[in-house]
Protein backbone atom coordinates (compact mmCIF):
# COMPACT_ATOMS: atom_id res chain seq x y z
CA UNK A 1 0.00 0.00 0.00
CA UNK A 2 1.47 3.42 -0.94
CA UNK A 3 1.84 5.63 2.12
CA UNK A 4 0.05 8.74 2.35
CA UNK A 5 2.62 11.34 2.03
CA UNK A 6 0.54 14.54 1.33
CA UNK A 7 0.24 15.52 5.00
CA UNK A 8 4.25 15.41 5.30
CA UNK A 9 4.68 18.82 3.89
CA UNK A 10 4.66 21.25 6.03
CA UNK A 11 3.11 23.52 3.17
CA UNK A 12 0.08 20.99 2.92
CA UNK A 13 -0.11 20.73 6.64
CA UNK A 14 -0.08 24.75 7.06
CA UNK A 15 -2.85 24.67 4.57
CA UNK A 16 -5.44 21.91 5.59
CA UNK A 17 -4.98 23.44 9.47
CA UNK A 18 -5.95 26.83 7.68
CA UNK A 19 -8.49 25.97 5.99
CA UNK A 20 -10.17 23.55 9.02
CA UNK A 21 -9.58 26.49 10.91
CA UNK A 22 -11.81 28.80 8.23
CA UNK A 23 -14.29 26.23 8.16
CA UNK A 24 -14.75 26.03 12.07
CA UNK A 25 -14.91 29.96 12.13
CA UNK A 26 -18.27 30.06 9.60
CA UNK A 27 -19.35 27.00 11.50
CA UNK A 28 -18.90 29.19 14.89
CA UNK A 29 -20.28 32.12 13.19
CA UNK A 30 -23.48 30.60 12.11
CA UNK A 31 -23.64 29.30 15.59
CA UNK A 32 -23.50 32.42 17.23
CA UNK A 33 -25.40 34.46 15.06
CA UNK A 34 -28.38 31.68 14.89
CA UNK A 35 -28.76 31.75 19.14
CA UNK A 36 -28.35 35.47 19.39
CA UNK A 37 -30.61 35.96 16.39
CA UNK A 38 -33.15 33.03 18.22
CA UNK A 39 -32.81 35.62 21.59
CA UNK A 40 -33.37 38.67 19.76
CA UNK A 41 -36.51 37.51 17.85
CA UNK A 42 -37.91 35.36 21.01
CA UNK A 43 -37.78 38.40 23.58
CA UNK A 44 -39.04 41.05 20.39
CA UNK A 45 -41.86 38.10 20.21
CA UNK A 46 -42.82 37.94 23.39
CA UNK A 47 -43.10 41.64 23.48
CA UNK A 48 -45.12 42.05 20.59
CA UNK A 49 -47.20 39.14 21.95
CA UNK A 50 -47.84 40.97 25.24
CA UNK A 51 -49.14 44.11 24.19
CA UNK A 52 -51.41 43.26 21.40
CA UNK A 53 -53.07 41.28 24.84
CA UNK A 54 -52.72 44.69 26.55
CA UNK A 55 -54.71 45.98 23.68
CA UNK A 56 -57.07 43.81 23.53
CA UNK A 57 -58.01 43.98 26.88
CA UNK A 58 -58.65 46.93 27.41
CA UNK A 59 -62.38 46.34 25.85
CA UNK A 60 -65.52 46.17 28.10
CA UNK A 61 -67.37 44.31 25.68
CA UNK A 62 -66.86 41.24 23.86
CA UNK A 63 -65.89 42.57 20.06
CA UNK A 64 -66.68 40.40 17.03
CA UNK A 65 -63.01 39.07 14.75
CA UNK A 66 -63.20 38.75 11.33
CA UNK A 67 -61.27 35.39 10.03
CA UNK A 68 -58.83 36.19 8.40
CA UNK A 69 -58.56 34.86 4.86
CA UNK A 70 -55.18 33.69 3.53
CA UNK A 71 -53.32 30.63 2.62
CA UNK A 72 -52.54 28.53 5.83
CA UNK A 73 -48.62 29.27 5.03
CA UNK A 74 -48.96 32.71 5.30
CA UNK A 75 -51.14 32.83 8.37
CA UNK A 76 -48.84 31.00 10.29
CA UNK A 77 -46.89 34.12 9.55
CA UNK A 78 -48.76 36.10 11.97
CA UNK A 79 -50.17 36.55 15.11
CA UNK A 80 -53.78 34.75 15.98
CA UNK A 81 -55.76 36.47 18.91
CA UNK A 82 -58.17 34.55 20.62
CA UNK A 83 -60.53 36.27 23.14
CA UNK A 84 -62.27 34.00 25.94
CA UNK A 85 -65.20 34.94 28.23
CA UNK A 86 -65.72 34.70 31.35
CA UNK A 87 -66.46 31.25 31.24
CA UNK A 88 -63.58 30.04 29.40
CA UNK A 89 -65.61 29.60 26.04
CA UNK A 90 -63.73 30.93 23.22
CA UNK A 91 -66.24 33.50 21.52
CA UNK A 92 -63.94 35.28 18.98
CA UNK A 93 -60.51 34.07 17.35
CA UNK A 94 -59.16 35.21 14.01
CA UNK A 95 -58.39 31.86 12.87
CA UNK A 96 -61.02 29.85 14.14
CA UNK A 97 -59.24 26.44 12.50
CA UNK A 98 -56.90 26.61 14.81
CA UNK A 99 -58.01 24.54 17.81
CA UNK A 100 -55.78 26.15 20.62
CA UNK A 101 -56.76 25.37 24.12
CA UNK A 102 -56.92 28.12 26.82
CA UNK A 103 -53.92 28.29 28.90
CA UNK A 104 -54.10 27.40 32.66
CA UNK A 105 -51.21 29.49 33.21
CA UNK A 106 -50.77 33.10 32.36
CA UNK A 107 -47.89 34.57 30.70
CA UNK A 108 -45.78 32.80 28.12
CA UNK A 109 -46.19 29.22 27.12
CA UNK A 110 -45.27 26.93 24.48
CA UNK A 111 -48.10 24.64 23.03
CA UNK A 112 -48.49 22.35 20.56
CA UNK A 113 -51.69 21.53 18.69
CA UNK A 114 -51.76 18.47 16.88
CA UNK A 115 -48.68 16.07 15.49
CA UNK A 116 -46.79 18.03 12.92
CA UNK A 117 -43.40 19.02 13.87
CA UNK A 118 -42.05 22.58 14.01
CA UNK A 119 -45.58 23.19 12.58
CA UNK A 120 -47.51 22.96 15.25
CA UNK A 121 -45.61 24.36 17.90
CA UNK A 122 -47.03 27.84 18.73
CA UNK A 123 -45.53 30.80 21.09
CA UNK A 124 -48.53 31.81 23.59
CA UNK A 125 -49.23 34.49 25.87
CA UNK A 126 -51.82 34.59 28.13
CA UNK A 127 -53.31 36.86 30.18
CA UNK A 128 -56.90 38.00 31.84
CA UNK A 129 -58.74 40.31 30.94
CA UNK A 130 -60.15 43.67 32.65
CA UNK A 131 -62.55 43.73 35.85
CA UNK A 132 -66.32 44.37 34.52
CA UNK A 133 -65.45 43.66 30.58
CA UNK A 134 -67.21 40.54 28.81
CA UNK A 135 -63.18 39.13 27.49
CA UNK A 136 -62.63 36.85 30.19
CA UNK A 137 -59.06 35.89 28.86
CA UNK A 138 -56.57 37.01 25.97
CA UNK A 139 -54.73 34.20 24.06
CA UNK A 140 -52.12 35.60 21.62
CA UNK A 141 -50.17 32.90 19.76
CA UNK A 142 -47.21 32.91 17.00
CA UNK A 143 -46.01 30.04 15.39
CA UNK A 144 -42.67 28.85 16.98
CA UNK A 145 -41.78 26.79 13.22
CA UNK A 146 -42.25 29.94 11.31
CA UNK A 147 -39.68 31.44 13.54
CA UNK A 148 -37.64 29.04 13.11
CA UNK A 149 -37.85 29.13 9.49
CA UNK A 150 -36.94 33.00 9.56
CA UNK A 151 -34.09 32.23 11.95
CA UNK A 152 -32.39 29.73 9.23
CA UNK A 153 -32.98 32.15 6.50
CA UNK A 154 -31.34 35.20 8.35
CA UNK A 155 -28.57 33.12 9.05
CA UNK A 156 -28.35 31.58 5.81
CA UNK A 157 -28.03 35.39 4.65
CA UNK A 158 -25.79 36.38 6.63
CA UNK A 159 -23.21 33.29 6.16
CA UNK A 160 -23.47 32.95 2.38
CA UNK A 161 -20.98 36.28 1.64
CA UNK A 162 -18.63 34.16 3.76
CA UNK A 163 -19.04 31.49 2.22
CA UNK A 164 -18.80 32.88 -1.18
CA UNK A 165 -15.14 34.48 -0.04
CA UNK A 166 -14.21 31.53 0.90
CA UNK A 167 -12.74 30.39 -2.65
CA UNK A 168 -11.39 34.00 -2.50
CA UNK A 169 -9.97 33.43 1.05
CA UNK A 170 -8.40 30.06 0.21
CA UNK A 171 -6.62 31.43 -2.73
CA UNK A 172 -5.11 34.11 -0.75
CA UNK A 173 -4.25 31.54 1.95
CA UNK A 174 -2.15 29.45 -1.07
CA UNK A 175 -0.36 32.38 -2.10
CA UNK A 176 0.71 33.32 1.11
CA UNK A 177 1.98 29.97 1.93
CA UNK A 178 3.40 29.67 -1.19
CA UNK A 179 5.28 33.20 -0.60
CA UNK A 180 6.64 31.62 2.74
CA UNK A 181 7.94 28.43 1.83
CA UNK A 182 9.04 29.71 -1.97
CA UNK A 183 12.68 31.02 0.03
CA UNK A 184 12.61 27.23 1.34
CA UNK A 185 12.19 25.89 -2.06
CA UNK A 186 15.06 28.39 -3.10
CA UNK A 187 17.39 26.75 0.00
CA UNK A 188 16.59 23.11 -1.00
CA UNK A 189 17.67 24.09 -4.52
CA UNK A 190 20.84 25.15 -3.46
CA UNK A 191 21.35 22.49 -1.67
CA UNK A 192 20.17 20.12 -4.06
CA UNK A 193 22.61 22.15 -6.85
CA UNK A 194 25.83 21.29 -4.32
CA UNK A 195 29.22 20.05 -6.03
CA UNK A 196 30.18 16.74 -4.45
CA UNK A 197 33.65 17.61 -3.42
CA UNK A 198 32.82 21.74 -3.23
CA UNK A 199 29.89 22.23 -1.79
CA UNK A 200 29.27 25.85 -0.50
CA UNK A 201 27.18 27.38 2.48
CA UNK A 202 23.33 27.83 1.95
CA UNK A 203 22.67 31.81 2.20
CA UNK A 204 20.36 32.51 5.38
CA UNK A 205 19.10 35.78 3.77
CA UNK A 206 15.03 35.69 3.06
CA UNK A 207 14.26 32.36 5.02
CA UNK A 208 12.24 32.47 8.18
CA UNK A 209 13.77 33.10 11.24
CA UNK A 210 12.54 29.44 12.42
CA UNK A 211 14.20 27.68 9.70
CA UNK A 212 17.44 29.43 10.32
CA UNK A 213 19.09 27.55 13.43
CA UNK A 214 18.75 24.12 10.66
CA UNK A 215 20.53 26.51 7.90
CA UNK A 216 22.96 27.46 10.77
CA UNK A 217 23.37 23.86 11.60
CA UNK A 218 23.79 22.52 8.00
CA UNK A 219 26.55 25.33 7.08
CA UNK A 220 28.84 24.09 10.30
CA UNK A 221 28.31 20.84 9.27
CA UNK A 222 29.78 22.24 5.70
CA UNK A 223 32.89 23.89 7.32
CA UNK A 224 33.93 20.41 9.85
CA UNK A 225 33.29 18.90 6.32
CA UNK A 226 35.30 20.96 3.93
CA UNK A 227 38.46 21.05 7.30
CA UNK A 228 38.00 17.26 6.70
CA UNK A 229 38.52 17.34 3.09
CA UNK A 230 41.45 19.94 3.22
CA UNK A 231 43.19 18.16 5.66
CA UNK A 232 42.83 14.59 3.79
CA UNK A 233 44.08 16.91 0.05
CA UNK A 234 46.86 17.98 2.63
CA UNK A 235 47.82 14.77 3.71
CA UNK A 236 47.86 12.87 -0.23
CA UNK A 237 49.63 15.97 -1.02
CA UNK A 238 51.88 15.61 1.60
CA UNK A 239 52.48 11.79 1.10
CA UNK A 240 52.69 11.99 -2.68
CA UNK A 241 55.88 14.92 -2.33
CA UNK A 242 57.30 12.46 0.20
CA UNK A 243 57.20 9.52 -1.67
CA UNK A 244 58.22 10.67 -4.98
CA UNK A 245 62.53 11.68 -4.15
CA UNK A 246 62.62 8.20 -2.50
CA UNK A 247 60.63 6.28 -5.46
CA UNK A 248 62.57 8.50 -8.00
CA UNK A 249 65.90 7.26 -6.67
CA UNK A 250 64.89 3.94 -6.32
CA UNK A 251 64.27 4.22 -10.34
CA UNK A 252 67.34 5.74 -11.05
CA UNK A 253 69.08 3.01 -8.58
CA UNK A 254 67.30 0.47 -10.76
CA UNK A 255 68.49 1.60 -13.85
CA UNK A 256 72.23 2.06 -12.97
CA UNK A 257 71.60 -1.94 -11.77
CA UNK A 258 70.30 -2.94 -15.45
CA UNK A 259 73.81 -3.49 -17.06
CA UNK A 260 74.94 -5.67 -14.30
CA UNK A 261 71.82 -8.41 -14.18
CA UNK A 262 72.95 -11.38 -15.96
CA UNK A 263 70.12 -13.28 -17.56
CA UNK A 264 67.88 -15.49 -16.65
CA UNK A 265 66.26 -15.91 -13.41
CA UNK A 266 67.97 -13.13 -12.11
CA UNK A 267 66.54 -10.95 -15.27
CA UNK A 268 63.53 -12.01 -15.16
CA UNK A 269 63.05 -10.92 -10.79
CA UNK A 270 64.29 -7.99 -11.93
CA UNK A 271 61.79 -6.87 -14.41
CA UNK A 272 58.98 -7.86 -11.75
CA UNK A 273 61.42 -5.60 -9.47
CA UNK A 274 61.51 -2.98 -11.91
CA UNK A 275 57.50 -2.96 -13.09
CA UNK A 276 56.68 -2.82 -9.26
CA UNK A 277 58.66 0.68 -9.08
CA UNK A 278 56.98 1.98 -12.36
CA UNK A 279 53.59 1.21 -11.19
CA UNK A 280 54.21 3.24 -7.67
CA UNK A 281 55.99 5.85 -9.47
CA UNK A 282 52.63 6.10 -11.54
CA UNK A 283 50.45 6.30 -7.99
CA UNK A 284 52.17 8.48 -6.55
CA UNK A 285 51.84 10.65 -9.74
CA UNK A 286 48.02 10.24 -9.79
CA UNK A 287 48.06 10.85 -6.20
CA UNK A 288 49.30 14.70 -6.37
CA UNK A 289 46.81 14.53 -9.77
CA UNK A 290 43.72 14.21 -7.97
CA UNK A 291 44.83 15.98 -4.75
CA UNK A 292 45.29 18.75 -7.15
CA UNK A 293 42.32 18.48 -8.97
CA UNK A 294 40.83 19.07 -5.87
CA UNK A 295 42.11 21.59 -4.42
CA UNK A 296 40.00 24.96 -4.76
CA UNK A 297 42.80 27.52 -3.94
CA UNK A 298 44.81 25.74 -7.23
CA UNK A 299 43.45 28.28 -10.05
CA UNK A 300 44.14 26.31 -13.50
CA UNK A 301 45.10 28.86 -16.62
CA UNK A 302 42.41 28.88 -18.84
CA UNK A 303 42.87 29.53 -22.52
CA UNK A 304 40.96 28.41 -25.79
CA UNK A 305 41.67 25.11 -27.06
CA UNK A 306 41.39 23.35 -30.04
CA UNK A 307 40.16 19.75 -29.03
CA UNK A 308 41.60 17.97 -32.18
CA UNK A 309 45.09 19.14 -31.54
CA UNK A 310 44.79 18.64 -28.00
CA UNK A 311 43.76 14.84 -28.95
CA UNK A 312 46.88 13.90 -31.23
CA UNK A 313 49.46 15.95 -28.55
CA UNK A 314 47.72 13.08 -26.22
CA UNK A 315 47.57 10.19 -28.42
CA UNK A 316 51.25 10.96 -29.54
CA UNK A 317 52.15 11.30 -25.83
CA UNK A 318 51.23 7.51 -25.55
CA UNK A 319 52.39 6.02 -28.93
CA UNK A 320 55.07 4.26 -26.64
CA UNK A 321 52.68 2.24 -25.03
CA UNK A 322 50.91 1.29 -28.35
CA UNK A 323 54.43 0.36 -30.07
CA UNK A 324 55.22 -1.48 -26.92
CA UNK A 325 51.91 -3.55 -26.68
CA UNK A 326 51.26 -3.43 -30.85
CA UNK A 327 48.10 -1.30 -30.36
CA UNK A 328 46.77 0.14 -33.36
CA UNK A 329 45.62 3.38 -32.22
CA UNK A 330 43.34 5.95 -34.56
CA UNK A 331 41.89 9.04 -34.41
CA UNK A 332 39.11 10.29 -36.41
CA UNK A 333 37.90 13.68 -36.07
CA UNK A 334 34.96 14.54 -38.29
CA UNK A 335 34.18 18.09 -36.27
CA UNK A 336 36.10 20.86 -34.73
CA UNK A 337 35.63 21.57 -31.16
CA UNK A 338 37.29 25.14 -29.59
CA UNK A 339 36.68 25.10 -25.92
CA UNK A 340 38.14 27.31 -23.01
CA UNK A 341 39.83 25.56 -20.25
CA UNK A 342 42.87 24.53 -18.59
CA UNK A 343 45.09 22.26 -21.01
CA UNK A 344 47.01 20.54 -18.26
CA UNK A 345 43.33 19.30 -16.95
CA UNK A 346 42.25 17.76 -19.97
CA UNK A 347 45.21 16.03 -21.04
CA UNK A 348 44.91 14.67 -17.55
CA UNK A 349 41.67 13.49 -18.57
CA UNK A 350 42.20 12.16 -22.11
CA UNK A 351 45.49 10.82 -21.24
CA UNK A 352 43.95 8.96 -18.55
CA UNK A 353 40.75 7.75 -20.70
CA UNK A 354 43.12 7.08 -23.81
CA UNK A 355 46.13 5.31 -21.40
CA UNK A 356 42.96 2.96 -19.97
CA UNK A 357 41.96 1.40 -23.30
CA UNK A 358 45.21 0.72 -24.25
CA UNK A 359 45.85 -0.52 -20.96
CA UNK A 360 43.24 -3.42 -20.95
CA UNK A 361 42.87 -3.96 -24.08
CA UNK A 362 44.43 -7.46 -25.44
CA UNK A 363 48.19 -6.67 -27.36
CA UNK A 364 47.82 -6.17 -30.87
CA UNK A 365 44.21 -4.77 -31.12
CA UNK A 366 42.72 -1.60 -31.98
CA UNK A 367 41.73 1.63 -30.13
CA UNK A 368 39.86 4.27 -31.62
CA UNK A 369 39.38 8.25 -31.01
CA UNK A 370 36.35 10.05 -32.34
CA UNK A 371 35.63 13.40 -32.05
CA UNK A 372 31.91 13.99 -33.82
CA UNK A 373 27.91 15.15 -33.33
CA UNK A 374 25.91 13.31 -31.40
CA UNK A 375 22.71 14.48 -32.35
CA UNK A 376 22.92 18.42 -30.43
CA UNK A 377 26.09 17.21 -28.76
CA UNK A 378 29.64 16.96 -29.43
CA UNK A 379 31.47 13.89 -28.12
CA UNK A 380 34.87 12.33 -27.71
CA UNK A 381 34.36 8.44 -28.04
CA UNK A 382 37.34 6.11 -27.09
CA UNK A 383 36.56 2.85 -28.32
CA UNK A 384 38.20 -0.36 -27.37
CA UNK A 385 37.62 -3.82 -28.16
CA UNK A 386 39.04 -5.27 -24.65
CA UNK A 387 37.14 -7.33 -22.42
CA UNK A 388 34.48 -4.47 -21.23
CA UNK A 389 33.24 -4.50 -18.12
CA UNK A 390 30.69 -6.17 -15.99
CA UNK A 391 27.74 -3.70 -16.10
CA UNK A 392 27.37 -4.08 -12.10
CA UNK A 393 30.30 -2.09 -12.15
CA UNK A 394 29.95 0.01 -14.20
CA UNK A 395 28.31 2.34 -11.99
CA UNK A 396 31.17 2.05 -9.23
CA UNK A 397 34.24 2.91 -11.88
CA UNK A 398 34.59 6.17 -10.94
CA UNK A 399 35.02 5.60 -7.46
CA UNK A 400 38.71 5.47 -5.80
CA UNK A 401 41.06 2.29 -5.86
CA UNK A 402 38.19 0.69 -7.30
CA UNK A 403 39.29 -1.54 -10.28
CA UNK A 404 36.81 -4.27 -12.64
CA UNK A 405 37.56 -7.68 -11.35
CA UNK A 406 39.14 -9.65 -13.33
CA UNK A 407 41.65 -7.38 -14.79
CA UNK A 408 45.06 -8.39 -15.15
CA UNK A 409 46.48 -5.11 -16.28
CA UNK A 410 48.47 -3.06 -13.40
CA UNK A 411 46.67 0.06 -12.21
CA UNK A 412 46.07 2.64 -9.14
CA UNK A 413 42.52 2.24 -9.70
CA UNK A 414 42.62 6.36 -9.41
CA UNK A 415 42.55 7.48 -13.41
CA UNK A 416 38.84 7.33 -13.62
CA UNK A 417 38.53 9.03 -10.42
CA UNK A 418 40.67 12.16 -12.08
CA UNK A 419 38.23 11.81 -15.12
CA UNK A 420 35.59 12.32 -13.01
CA UNK A 421 36.79 15.20 -10.73
CA UNK A 422 38.13 17.06 -14.34
CA UNK A 423 34.61 16.83 -16.32
CA UNK A 424 32.57 18.02 -13.31
CA UNK A 425 35.29 20.92 -13.03
CA UNK A 426 34.61 21.83 -17.11
CA UNK A 427 30.56 20.77 -17.27
CA UNK A 428 31.53 17.61 -18.70
CA UNK A 429 29.99 14.58 -18.98
CA UNK A 430 31.48 10.91 -18.93
CA UNK A 431 29.63 7.67 -19.48
CA UNK A 432 30.40 4.29 -19.86
CA UNK A 433 29.05 1.29 -21.66
CA UNK A 434 30.38 -1.73 -23.33
CA UNK A 435 29.82 -2.45 -27.10
CA UNK A 436 28.25 -5.56 -28.04
CA UNK A 437 28.95 -8.09 -31.19
CA UNK A 438 26.37 -9.45 -34.00
CA UNK A 439 26.03 -12.35 -31.30
CA UNK A 440 25.31 -10.43 -28.36
CA UNK A 441 28.69 -10.86 -26.85
CA UNK A 442 30.94 -8.34 -25.06
CA UNK A 443 33.58 -6.90 -27.19
CA UNK A 444 34.60 -3.78 -26.23
CA UNK A 445 34.53 -0.45 -24.35
CA UNK A 446 33.44 2.96 -24.87
CA UNK A 447 34.32 5.70 -23.02
CA UNK A 448 32.09 8.70 -24.16
CA UNK A 449 33.10 12.13 -23.37
CA UNK A 450 29.72 14.69 -23.63
CA UNK A 451 31.60 18.60 -24.52
CA UNK A 452 29.97 21.71 -22.86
Amino acid sequence: MKPFTFMRSLRNKLLVTLVLLHLAMIGGVTWYFYHCYGDMMGTMKDDQLAKIADAWSSSQRMPALMPMVMQQEKLKSTYIVQLWDTNNQLRASSWPALRAPLQAKKGWSDLKVGDCGDDCEWRVYTRPGELGSEIGNIQVLHNIGYMKSLMVKRVLSAIIPLMLMMPLSLMVIWLVVRAITRDLRVASRQIAAQETLHPHSVSPDGLPDEVLPLVAAYNALLDKLRAAWSSQRQFLEDAAHELRTPVTAVTLQLENLRQHIQPGEASRQFDQLEAGVTRTRHLVTQLLNISRQEDQSVVATVEAIELDDLLKESIEQLMVVADKRGIDIGFNGTTHYRLHASRSDLRSLFDNLIGNAMLHTPEGSLVDVLLHRVGNHTVVDIVDNGPGMPESFIERAFDRFTRSPGVQAQGSGLGLSIVRSVAQKHQMQVSLSNCHNPQGEISGLQVRVTLP
